[in-house]
């Protein structure tokens, strides 16, 4: 579910916000990231499927609070998206730490989009699809 949504939504904001033309042009943006033509940037829909193991077994322990409530997939979006993005340790753009750290343009638009909406898609979908895979496992059983 991780994979799908970050590469469908990277792939329309990638298209749609010309992420790497931006990158290149804007200074800071053209020392710190990578060209698109990059190996690392080329492999990076593969290496989400490690990252999206680790975002499993982070949620696992808290399966019950987020899958089996109705308002589950909401509590992990905001907990995906204020640990990913705003309250990151990382002195990344957008996030507090690169705020005080970094000078590092902040523009909303640049990122943030992309960011909530793959999360709150991805929390959706994953919940649903959890949620269903319960149901099924408890009517099994009840057999």
């Amino acid at each position: 579910m991780h994979v799908l949504t970050y590469l469908g939504f990277g792939i329309f904001f990638m298209i749609v916000s010309k992420y790497f033309a931006y990158f290149s042009h804007d200074p800071m943006f053209s020392e710190v990231m990578k060209p698109s033509d990059a190996l690392s940037v080329r492999i990076a829909p593969v290496v989400q499927v490690v990252r999206g193991g680790f975002l499993a077994l982070a949620v696992y322990p808290f399966r019950v609070v987020i899958i089996e409530r109705t308002s589950g997939w909401i509590k992990l979006f905001v907990l995906l998206f204020v640990f990913s993005s705003i309250g990151s340790v990382i002195t990344g753009p957008g996030s507090i730490e690169g705020l005080l750290y970094t000078r590092f343009p902040f523009d909303p638009v640049i990122g943030y989009p992309e960011i909530a909406l793959q999360m709150f898609v991805f929390s959706y979908w994953f919940c649903r699809w959890q949620g269903k895979k319960i149901v099924e496992n408890a009517h099994y059983k009840a057999r």
